[in-house]
């Protein structure tokens, strides 16, 4: 023995000759993952090209079937690596043991290469360098399954060309790409096309067709996951006569998922996710647990530091730790978004690792952060809307805007976010989470986001009610009487504006007041009951004239009479009206429905080129300031108007731009803007009438 290498004899030896077969044996129901296979087998293809070892790495979250993919794979390859296989488990997310040391993983490598076991260098320098000795020259596969880092594999990485090592953790071996040029494969969950053949190979074909709903429950609450769906597939198979309806239902509420999924020991959903979770770092652990509180689709890195009460360059870094472990992942303009069953385990975590208070707190501070960022993007959008005094709990969670596009782009990406936590906020009591509701109104209605409007309002609406806050609720009545409005649900509407105009009259909020008034004349124009809806907006009037009253959307109730009036002949008191509502009105989305009702009057008119000049501004206006189901009226009645002019192909142009914004709201507008090209297409000769 010189410096704990051991020499075994001449390349004749015992050591030199053995070839070890150490592949586990493959799984018997195997999705074939073509796309991953194919690119190992391109890996293969390059062994001892360019002198190098071919290391190639498989990252994936806990369940996803790393292992079984390159089992499956290195038996169909086996044969290419005449010198034989070597395979370790390394235990890096083992529950019971700690990850293996490289030093034991040399000595079980020696030992399958033929070294006595009391020949077996003491140091793990001395057995990496054996190793590498033993190797040499020979064509051998590794597979060092379940690596826990980078660290725990370099020394086992043999030293010349004509080897492939595969290596597969939850973690993202970033050190072996940058520094050894290994390849990175991330395994993804399975497509429901997939994931039906897995069902398929358990429990037969003719089983899935007789209930194909419930088997697409189990596709979705399993959300692609392999172990998760063979858990439940192993279950199904061994109950031949226990409907899949049952195993959805137990699978549909997320807090009995887990308990579904939990055989108990090793193989249980939880206990193969607390394998990942224990190696944390504290801060990691705590804002995985935190993250299980928001029921948004995803997070944005603001919005985590918000809920982690930290700054966004530390909470940045925790988060790259989440993806790594492959708890979380990534996704373009800095947004965070869970598995679905790994979101379910952290929200059982928190609530049994974090107390009422933490949780609660943290959840104050996302709904600070929604709350102080929606009402920035309110003064960028419409600096005069009127929204209550806002006191600022903690400025660190404020964020202003410095363009419309900014602050538009900022509510597209949130919006879903933005709800989902008025929703929280609602359920947990937090009194400033009505008053999201009521900031969140003016995006949704000019993004047309019409369902979202609805919802939010409603819910705002329970939480001011829950908590007896008078003033949100009469505010929340006339946004759900908004989202009522878009709808064509006109019944609803008026009903809730005049709730909405009882508990401000008790208020003392008569500004508020005419606003009913003026909402409802609308409602009134849109029905045809024009005179109706001329005397509920002179009562507006009316009010607005009384002493010290603050109009909330000057030229409001202008703008309604006005049409209102040149529906019922009075041409000159309508464009008085309809100017002046022009000359006075602050507020942009206003300015749009003005302009619109504008075009309408010249149009009643007769003056059509009139018409067609003020509705293209009507349009123009509505898409600078990113009102999109107003753009689509506008675009709408200026194809009315273009018809009318005889101008066809204008029409068209302008009702197809209308319908594919209408269709992509969902709006049931679209149907009537359908028509008209319907009628178009069957006869363009023929004059046009709206009706």
């Amino acid at each position: 023995m010189h410096g704990d290498v051991h020499i075994h004899g001449p390349a004749g030896s015992s050591a030199s000759r053995a070839v070890p077969r150490q592949l586990p044996a493959t799984v018997r129901h195997f999705i074939n993952r073509t796309v991953e296979q194919d690119a190992l087998t391109t890996l293969l293809k390059g062994t001892g090209s360019d002198h190098t070892v071919l290391v190639s790495t498989i990252d994936g979250l806990a369940g996803v079937g790393k292992s079984t993919l390159v089992v499956q794979w290195a038996h169909q390859v086996r044969e290419q690596f005449p010198d034989g296989e070597l395979y370790v488990n390394l235990r890096g997310f083992d529950p019971a043991a700690e990850p293996m040391a490289p030093a034991e993983a040399l000595a079980g490598f020696l030992t399958a290469l033929g070294v006595a076991p009391e020949a077996v260098p003491a140091t793990e320098e001395a057995r990496a360098a054996q190793f590498r000795t033993l190797v040499h020259g020979r064509r051998l596969l590794l597979v060092l399954d379940n690596a826990r880092d980078a660290e725990q594999v370099l020394p086992l990485l043999p030293g010349s060309p004509g080897c492939l090592v595969i290596v597969t953790s939850r973690q993202r071996l970033d050190g072996l790409v940058a520094h050894h040029g290994a390849q990175r494969l991330a395994l993804t969950t399975l497509t429901r096309d997939e994931g039906r053949q897995l069902l398929a190979r358990y429990l037969g074909s003719e089983r899935l067709a007789e209930a194909p709903e419930d088997v697409e429950a189990l596709l979705e609450h399993c959300a692609g996951l392999p172990l998760a769906l063979t858990l439940v597939a192993v279950q199904a198979a061994a109950e031949p006569d226990l409907p899949l309806e049952e195993l959805a239902a137990e699978l549909r509420d997320e807090r009995d998922r887990l308990d579904a999924l939990d055989v108990g020991g090793r193989t249980g959903i939880r206990a193969v996710f607390s394998w990942s979770y224990r190696t944390l770092s504290p801060e990691a652990a705590r804002l995985f647990r935190l993250l299980g509180l928001p029921t948004s689709p995803d997070i944005s890195l603001r919005a985590a530091a918000a809920l982690a009460g930290e700054d966004q360059r530390r909470v940045r870094r925790t988060l790259a730790e989440l993806c790594r472990a492959h708890l979380l992942t990534r996704r373009a303009g800095d947004r965070y978004v869970f598995h679905d069953l790994l979101r379910a385990y952290a929200r059982e975590r928190v609530h049994t690792d974090d107390t009422d208070e933490n949780r609660t707190t943290a959840l104050q501070r996302l709904l600070d952060h929604y709350l102080y960022t929606t009402y920035a993007a309110n003064q960028r959008l419409a600096p005069v809307r009127v929204l209550p005094k806002l006191d600022y709990t903690d400025e660190r969670l404020c964020h202003d805007f410095d363009t419309n596009d900014e602050a538009l782009a900022w509510w597209d990406a949130e919006h879903a976010s933005v709800l989902a936590t008025i929703r929280l906020a609602v359920t947990f009591r937090l009194p400033r989470g009505p008053w999201l509701a009521h900031a969140a109104t003016y995006p949704f209605k000019l993004r047309g986001q019409i369902d979202e409007l609805k919802a939010s309002s409603a819910e705002g609406l329970k939480g001011a009610q829950e908590i007896g806050d008078r003033s949100a609720q009469a505010r929340l009545l006339i946004d759900l009487s908004t989202a009522h409005i878009f709808r064509r649900e006109p019944d609803a509407a008026i009903r809730y504006q005049r709730s909405a105009a009882e508990l401000f009259a008790r208020l003392g909020e008569r500004g508020w007041v005419a606003n009913t008034r003026t909402v409802i004349a609308r409602i009134f124009l849109d029905l045809g009951r024009h005179a109706d809806a001329a005397a509920s907006a002179r009562q507006a009037l009316q009010i607005e004239d009384e002493p010290d009253i603050k109009v909330f959307d000057p030229g409001y109730a202008d703008a309604v009479l006005g049409l209102a009036l040149a529906h019922l002949g009075d041409f000159t008191r309508a464009f008085g009206h309809l100017q002046h509502a022009l000359e006075i009105s602050s507020d942009q989305f206003l300015r749009g429905y003005t302009l619109t009702n504008l075009a309408s009057a010249h149009l009643l008119a007769g003056n059509t080129d009139n018409a067609v000049h003020t509705y293209r501004q009507a349009v123009e206006h509505r898409r600078a300031i990113g009102h999109r189901l107003g753009e689509a009226t506008s675009l709408n009645k200026l194809g009315e108007a273009l018809h009318a002019s005889g101008d066809a192909e204008g029409a068209r142009e302008a009702w197809q731009a209308s319908l594919a914004i209408l269709d992509a709201l969902r709006h049931p507008d679209a149907e009537p803007v359908r028509t008209h090209l319907n009628i178009l297409d069957a006869s363009t000769s023929e004059p046009y009438s709206s009706g």
